[in-house]
This record gives structure tokens, C-alpha cells and sequence, in this order.
């Protein structure tokens, strides 16, 4: 029976490709079967889902259907989530959700709503999350959606559960049950179980848990959706670990891991590590628990999951303390009370976003009594204009006498308008200056004022720093040219201030790139380290700048950054509009070390480690010999603070 069922799937698949390749079809035709390959391959392999998903998308935007353009960035939200990429995840569902109001979809409005808040909820915006079902659950229930209701409620309980208020969780969750059972909806149902199972665990009613995880575990395998199933093998796992039935609980972490591992699914892998190394550490089994929750502790690591790298440190603390190994106790220890003061940093940022909009609102309100006063201040003005012009009859005889006063004082007047005309003058000198020392180093501005040109001057150790944001083209063409202005405006004073602080000298801007320098024109202002500091500051502020926007639902930059040191030549290019500037194959290097580099990474030459590898705070991270255009196999390194 199994091997008809899957013969079966495999022959609806072949039809699906063979309707897909067959240009001759019409574009409907064929972005039907590309949609239902997508979704599939989806959940069982993110990456090749998400391939799928883009000529998914292309073909839509060429067929101009808005639903199946929904669809594609659905499915480009959902592969990414199960990637663990999470800002991707929450502008691919911004994307989605855009797509449906364009086109007053309110069903798909409410769907991508409840989507999106299982993404803030794993970012632990937990308010958000419950704000975007609220508003999900209210369009479903207007429209009579039920499906759309029961999948609204299931979130809303993992919501609560998040929050550890379970009695809320388990309501929401039979809500969800009773639903899915009315419609028929076995995937629903089978979630409604998982959902429910879990929460009896972690209210103390094992048995009761095991039954229900068991069912869903069926239901599941029925279905052949493996991720689901992979999740609730893990789930029931945790459960058989609470009991102390340590074989079964491996059995199931076993089951569980190798279907994860086998979907590239490395959130709940990181997630199933946790568990495992629990369970062996509750059995006594020391070095398997150290061995699984480093395993876990890397990779949330490498994800930047900060609440699962919490929870595996505070297991291996608790290995190590029991294997006896106190110095790396206390190493892991200190790691936790970093990650605790992050956590605790990024929920102080939620405050303050919280107090920001309530001054906001209050601004506002501000601005309304002020629109108030003004139209009463209109219409006092307008009373003491008819009183004054029943006055200027009066004021015809004081006439005389003040143009006698008036005349006097031009005198002294234009006495004084020489003298400010004077100070204007030299207030629009320094201006001048001022606007020379912008566009020259003061040195190079000081000798061109001084002989009315300068000379080009060689510079033996330079270190130059290029750096430029992935995905520019692309992300041109969603903004309007005013708010790409805008938004490259913000970053590059935000990379000069950082500039300024190190005393490194801003050579120029190219479109989306920024180029500066250390050990010119004054070689004893900064040095290479000077630079190298410098970068990674450029680096977080672009990559905060970054997280805020993806928070707002729009997009943002990624910036790569590279540096080289050597000898360059520079001076003033031109003699309309001239500028400062720098040559020589240092320069050349440096933008290979960028575009050979990676985003949100410092990449540096082997000449540049060399100047900067005694520097306190930095730590080195060498890629060997990397091939760079024009130049060949290039040693080079990241860097990064220790």
C-alpha cells in the first residue's frame, strides 16, 4: 500500500515537471505546476524549494496574476524561515502581504498576518506576534474563513505558550482541534495534537502527552510531510526524557535528527541538540551531553539564534561543571552573562520602540491643540485688522513726524549695514573654507589657497579601505529614487562621523560605494589599525541599520568592506569641480579585498595583517588563498573584535 501511495506521488511529480518544462503550454498552465513543485519541495528541502519559488516568481510577475505572485513570496518566506533566515523570512512576508491589500485579498491579508507573527514570535517580539493574529483572527471571522480561524487560534496558543501562560495556549489550541476535526483538515488536526501534547508535557501530564504526540506521529506519516513529522518525533522525545525513559527518548531525538538533517532544517536541529544533551546529561551520560550540546551551541552560533545559544551554553555549563573541567565552566559562564546582558539589550530596545510611539502619539496630540490655537489666534488677527484700519485715518497725522525720524536714522542705519555687510563678508569666507575643508584635507586646501595649486605627493604606507552594498541593482529598483536618496544619504553620514572619530581621511563616494584612507595626507593623523577599527564600526552601523528597517518591513543594505596597505600616489584631479584623490595598484588591491569578501565581514590583505596583527581587541580569521579578478590567488583574512 505505502509503495503504491509513494509510486503514485512520484508519477503526480513527473506530470508536474513534464507541464512545467513544456514551453508550448500556456504561462497559467505552467506557473500552476511550478507553484504545487515549489510548495512541495519546500518543506522536505528548503534550498531547492526556494530555487523553485524564484522562476515561480518571475514567471508571475510576467503573467501579472497577484495571486500566484502571493503564493511565490509565501513560499520564499516559508523556505527561508525553515533556513533560519529570519529577516529574509519577515520581507519575503511583507512582500506577500503588500501583494494581497494591493489587491483587497482580505483572506490572503489574514493569512499573511498569522505567517508573519510565527517569525516575530521566534525573534521573541512576542506583542507583535499576538498584535498580527489578533488582526487575522478579526478578518477570518468576518469573512467566515474557518480553516483560516482554526490555524489563526494554533498560533495564537504557541504564542502564549512562548510566554509560559498555558492555560491561555491550551485554549486556543482546542479551539483549533475542534475545527480542524469539523472541517476534515488531518494536517491541522495532526498540528492541533502536537500543539496540545506539548502543553499537557509541560503542565506534568506525560501520559497523556504520549498519547496525543503518538497520534499526531501517525497522522504525519500518513501525510508524508517530514518536517512535521521530524518535529513531532522531537517533541515526543522531550516528553519520554521528562519521564526518565532515556532509550525511547534517544530513539525518537535519533529519528528526529536525521530527518532535520536530511531537509538542510537547522533551527529545530539546533533545537534538537538542546534536548539530546538534556536527556544525557539527566541520564549521567557526561561526555555524549558535552559532545551534543557543543554540536547544538555551534550552531545556533552560526545562525545567531540567541535564545537557543542560551539554552545550550546553560547545558554544557552544567556538563563541564560535572566532568569536572571548572576552567571551562567558568569560560562557558561568562559567555552566558553576555548572552544574557543581549537578551536583556534587546528587550530594553522593545521599550524604548514602545515609549518612542506613545511620545509619538502624544506629539501628535500636541500638533492638533497647536492647529486649535492657531485658527483661534486667525481669527483674533483678523478682529485687530478691522480695528486698525479705523485707526490708519488717525495715524495719517503721526505720518509726517515719522518720516523726519526715519530719515534720521537711515543715516545711522546704513552706518550699520556697512559694518554687517562686513561681518557677511567674512562669515561667507569662513563658509568657503569651511566648504574646501569638505571637499580637500586641510593641508592639501591650505597649499592650494596658498600657490593656487598642489603638488602630488607620494605615500609610502597607506592603508585604504573600500566598501559597497550587496544587492544594489536590486534593491533600486523596489524603492522610488527619493527614498533611495534618502536611505544611501543616512548611511554615508553615518560612515563619515565613524571617519572623522578614527582620523581617517574620506577620499570619495562611487554610486554605492565608499572609499577612504589611513596615513594620508598627514601620515602621522592615523594608521592602519586606526582603519581597521574604523571598518568594523561601519560594519555594525550598517547591520543595525539593517535589522531596524527588516523590523519595519522594509528593505535594507548588506555592505561588504575591504582593506589593503602599500604605497599610493595622491593629489587634486582637474581644475573645475576638482577632488581630492588617490592612485596606484594599493587601491586596486583594496577593491578586490572587498569585492572578495563577504557581507557584513571586514576582509583584509596579508599587508594589512601584517601592520595590525598586534592590535589589542582583534582577532584574526585567515581564508588562505583566495582568488581575486586581475590579481590572482590572494592570502587574506577576516577580522573581527576579540
Amino acid at each position: 500500500m505505502i509503495l503504491a501511495v509513494c509510486g503514485t506521488a512520484h508519477a503526480q511529480t513527473d506530470s508536474l515537471w513534464s507541464v512545467w518544462k513544456n514551453n508550448s503550454l500556456p504561462d497559467s498552465t505552467r506557473l500552476k505546476a511550478i507553484t504545487a513543485l515549489s510548495w512541495k519541495a519546500v518543506f522536505e528541502k528548503p534550498d531547492s524549494g526556494i530555487a523553485l519559488a524564484r522562476l515561480q516568481l518571475e514567471l508571475a510577475r510576467r503573467d501579472g496574476d497577484p495571486k500566484a505572485l502571493y503564493t511565490a513570496y509565501n513560499t520564499l518566506a516559508v523556505g527561508h524561515k525553515l533556513r533560519s533566515d529570519l529577516p529574509a523570512a519577515i520581507d519575503h512576508f511583507n512582500r506577500a502581504l503588500e501583494v494581497a491589500r494591493s489587491a483587497k485579498d482580505r483572506s490572503r491579508t489574514a493569512a499573511a498576518l498569522s505567517n508573519m507573527s510565527t517569525v516575530y514570535k521566534d525573534l521573541g517580539d512576542l506583542p507583535r506576534a499576538l498584535d498580527l493574529l489578533h488582526q487575522s483572527l478579526r478578518i477570518d471571522q468576518e469573512l467566515g474563513n474557518r480553516e483560516g480561524v482554526a490555524a489563526t487560534y494554533n498560533n495564537i496558543g504557541n504564542t502564549y505558550k512562548r510566554l509560559n501562560e498555558f492555560d491561555k495556549a491550551l485554549e486556543n489550541y482546542e479551539r483549533s482541534a475542534v475545527l480542524y476535526n469539523e472541517l476534515g483538515h488531518t494536517k491541522g488536526r495532526a498540528s492541533a495534537l502536537v500543539s496540545i501534547g506539548t502543553t499537557h508535557s509541560e503542565l506534568g501530564q506525560h501520559e497523556r502527552a504520549v498519547g496525543e504526540l503518538g497520534q499526531a506521529i501517525a497522522l504525519y506519516r500518513g501525510l508524508g510531510t517530514r518536517l512535521d513529522l521530524g518535529k513531532a518525533h522531537n517533541n515526543l522525545g522531550q516528553v519520554f526524557s521528562r519521564e526518565g525513559r532515556y532509550p525511547e527518548a534517544h530513539a525518537h531525538f535519533d529519528t528526529a535528527r536525521t530527518i532535520f538533517q536530511a531537509l538542510g532544517a537547522k533551527d529545530p536541529l539546533t533545537r534538537n541538540l538542546y534536548y539530546t544533551g538534556e536527556a544525557f546529561l539527566a541520564d549521567g551520560n557526561i561526555p555524549a551531553a558535552l559532545r551534543a550540546c557543543r554540536q547544538g551551541l555551534a550552531l545556533a552560533d552560526s545562525l545567531g539564534l540567541l535564545a537557543q545559544r542560551k539554552e545550550c551554553t546553560d547545558c554544557l555549563i552544567r556538563a563541564l561543571a560535572r566532568s569536572g573541567d571548572y576552567r571551562g565552566t567558568y569560560d562557558a559562564q561568562r559567555s552566558l552573562l553576555v548572552l544574557d546582558d543581549t537578551l536583556d539589550g534587546l528587550n530594553n530596545g522593545k521599550e524604548v520602540l514602545r515609549l518612542e510611539l506613545l511620545r509619538a502619539f502624544e506629539q501628535q496630540q500636541v500638533a492638533d491643540s497647536l492647529v486649535r490655537v492657531r485658527e483661534a489666534f486667525e481669527q483674533q488677527l483678523a478682529f485687530d485688522r478691522r480695528i486698525a484700519q479705523a485707526r490708519d485715518r488717525r495715524n495719517l497725522l503721526l505720518f509726517a513726524i515719522l518720516m523726519v525720524l526715519v530719515l534720521a536714522g537711515a543715516l545711522l542705519g546704513r552706518l550699520r549695514h556697512a559694518q554687517r555687510t562686513k561681518r557677511a563678508i567674512e562669515r561667507e569666507k569662513e563658509r568657503s573654507d569651511e566648504l574646501l575643508h569638505n571637499i580637500l584635507p586641510e593641508e592639501v586646501a591650505a597649499e592650494l589657497k596658498e600657490k593656487g595649486r598642489t603638488e602630488a605627493r607620494t605615500y609610502d604606507e597607506a592603508t585604504v579601505l573600500f566598501t559597497d552594498f550587496k544587492g544594489f541593482t536590486e534593491l533600486s529598483e523596489r524603492l522610488t529614487a527619493a527614498e533611495l536618496v534618502t536611505e544611501i544619504d543616512h548611511c554615508f553620514k553615518g560612515l563619515d562621523a565613524i571617519v572623522e572619530k578614527h582620523r581617517v581621511e574620506k577620499i570619495k563616494t562611487i554610486g554605492d560605494a565608499y572609499m577612504a584612507a589611513a596615513g594620508l595626507p598627514d601620515p602621522r593623523a592615523s594608521a592602519a589599525a586606526d582603519i581597521v577599527l574604523a571598518a568594523l564600526e561601519m560594519r555594525d552601523l550598517i547591520a543595525q541599520r539593517r535589522t531596524e528597517r527588516l523590523r519595519e518591513g522594509k528593505p535594507a543594505f548588506e555592505m561588504r568592506i575591504g582593506l589593503h596597505s602599500g604605497p599610493v600616489i595622491a593629489g587634486i584631479v582637474g581644475v573645475k569641480k576638482f577632488a581630492f584623490d588617490i592612485w596606484g595598484d594599493t587601491v586596486n588591491t583594496a577593491a578586490r579585498m572587498e569585492s572578495s569578501g563577504e557581507p557584513g565581514r571586514v576582509n583584509i590583505s596579508a599587508t594589512t595583517y601584517e601592520l595590525v596583527k598586534g592590535t589589542p581587541g582583534l582577532r584574526f580569521e585567515p581564508r588562505g588563498l583566495v582568488q581575486a579578478k586581475g590579481k590572482g590567488e590572494l592570502r587574506m583574512y577576516f577580522v573581527e573584535r576579540s
